[in-house]
């Protein structure tokens, strides 16, 4: 009996048709960690996995949102924090995690400053694919610093942009003679374009997430005005200044593919637009409030309440549609469609955070060794 018992366990359970097994793979979650799994099953699940034709199901299956699997600091330790069980990534894979400044991150890329090597750092998070980018040679010396890093191609969907060419557009402020100026670098052509500035008196560029808008990036200024940076035609300009009726604020896309930003005021978060009235002027418009004191544990709302600690929004997911809030001493993930709300067990260290959020791709952790492990044997 013994003996039948274990040819029973060593024998291969019974096949699946294709198609069934397809379906099946379909409606796992969607965070990467399922189909990493899955895809070391057998070389067969690998190919039906790694599939275009597949993946470009799982995304659709799963409303082409992809999950929020962590944020970077700007500069950490910790650099990176994961919000999911379903993603292992390790700073360790980051060549330069000690000594840099992170600008951005979209896309299912980051952009950092490494000062070590001098240059700038695009890394891909899900493949740990890295590529290093000369700093324009206009922005060396006495200046204030952004950037952001965007896919190139021209679709609209952007939650399978790892093999697609990259943009970075790179803003600086001379804190001298009061010029901001902007340009983009193509990993296409390998070179920086055409240099745009404008005179921006008392408001250099503020260290803080920028907003992708159609083909306009935007960045606040330290004086609360924003700056536009329209990629296809390399011109800068001005936004009107936002209210000034918040401690903190992050600016954002909204709902309608307009520009927005939120701010918090006690436990209410607001969402503003820029709105065109009856009389044709656009304006700043207070579009939406969320009382997020009904979406909190009361024990949070106390601990701000007798600490006399504010509540301020941190960064914002664009490809997910998640804001980040500041509730002393977590974060918060508000899902602004289902107002589902997630706790982040981690401390701020930073004034802004940049959200991370992807879908699986093949080539995941492609260095395997201890980061392969980790991921294959987390919860």
């Amino acid at each position: 009996m013994e003996e039948l018992a274990g040819d029973s366990r060593a024998a291969d359970p019974p096949s699946l048709p294709d198609d069934l097994l397809v379906e099946i793979l379909l409606r796992l979650p969607p965070e990467p960690i399922y189909l990493f799994r899955a895809s070391f099953v057998s070389k067969h699940w690998r190919c039906l996995v790694h599939d275009a034709r597949f993946l470009r199901r799982f995304r659709e299956l799963h409303g082409r949102t992809p999950p929020v699997l962590g944020f970077f600091h700007p500069r950490g330790p910790p650099l990176f924090v994961p919000t999911s069980s379903g993603f292992a990534f390790s700073t360790a894979t980051i060549s330069c995690q000690d000594d840099c400044w992170l600008y951005d991150c979209r896309h299912g890329r980051a952009l950092l400053d490494s000062y070590r090597t001098g240059t700038l750092l695009v890394l891909d998070l899900m493949t740990g694919d890295e590529r290093y980018v000369p700093l324009p040679a206009q922005a060396l010396g006495n200046m204030e610093l952004n950037g952001a890093v965007l896919c190139a191609a021209g679709h609209a969907d952007h939650t399978d942009c790892h093999s697609c060419p990259f943009l970075v557009a790179f803003v600086f402020s001379h804190q001298v003679d009061s010029v901001t100026s902007a340009c983009l670098y193509s990993s296409e052509t390998g070179a920086w374009g055409e240099i745009a500035s404008i005179h921006a008196p008392y408001c250099l560029i503020a260290t803080k997430p920028a907003a992708l808008i159609g083909n306009i990036l935007y960045w606040l200024l330290e004086n609360t005005s924003i700056l536009e940076f329209d990629k296809d035609k390399n011109s800068l300009d001005f936004v009107e200044e936002v209210p000034r009726d918040y401690d903190q604020i992050i600016i954002m896309p909204t709902e309608d593919g307009l520009l927005g930003f939120a701010g918090v005021d006690g436990f209410c978060l607001h969402l503003w637009s820029k709105v065109a009235g009856i009389d044709g002027v656009v304006t700043w418009t207070r579009i939406r409030v969320i009382d997020m004191e009904k979406l909190l544990a009361p024990e949070a709302v106390a601990a701000c309440v007798v600490g006399r600690y504010g509540v301020d929004p941190i960064g914002y997911a664009e490809d997910a549609d998640v804001i980040f809030v500041d509730v002393y001493p977590s974060f918060y993930m508000i899902h602004l469609k289902s107002l589902k709300i997630e706790e982040v067990p981690a401390k701020r260290i930073c004034s802004h955070i940049f959200p991370y959020a992807s879908f699986y791709a093949p080539g995941i952790m492609s260095g395997g060794g201890d980061d392969q492990d980790e991921l294959l044997n987390s919860n």
